[in-house]
């Protein structure tokens, strides 16, 4: 297992490092939120395919509020972390869904990223038919640091 310290030193742009550096592994939370539109297509040589669009969702309902907040209908979206990771060499990050997520109906698959400036532009969130209220700097994900080979 990984140190606090360990982990505060590869982790960029954190909203609380203490807190986000617990049991061996980093919480990541929410920055922005699309919302998947339309059809995306992709082919087998990549030469007409094309990413679904994406719209970006509005968090702050007033100007004065300290947080945003979004009110997901049931769906598919785009997320983006307020953190980057600095995964050391023979290493990767084991990224899944926080346990609060799958609490309140919501899910995104669990990626390996080897270095999150080539690998992690964003995850996709899937939303259930209830729907949810989720604000700003709400825990997405955890990671866990595997050491390779």
């Amino acid at each position: 297992m990984r140190s606090r310290d360990d982990l505060k030193n590869i982790l960029r742009f954190a909203v609380d490092p203490d807190a986000q550096t617990t049991g061996g592994r980093i919480t990541l939370t929410l920055l922005d939120v699309e919302q998947i539109m339309g059809e995306g297509r992709l082919d087998s040589s990549g030469r007409a395919s094309e990413n679904a669009r994406r719209i970006k969702r509005p968090a702050r309902r007033a100007a004065e509020e300290d947080l945003g907040w979004w009110d997901l209908a049931q769906g598919s979206y785009w997320v983006a972390y307020n953190e980057r990771v600095d995964v050391p060499d023979g290493h990767l990050l084991l990224i899944q869904p926080h346990v609060s997520l799958m609490k309140n109906g919501l899910w995104h698959p669990t990626v390996a990223v080897e270095d999150w400036d080539s690998q992690m532009e964003g995850m996709l969130l899937l939303v259930s038919s209830r729907g949810v209220m989720v604000s700003e700097n709400a825990p997405l994900s955890v990671a866990t640091l595997v050491r390779l080979g």
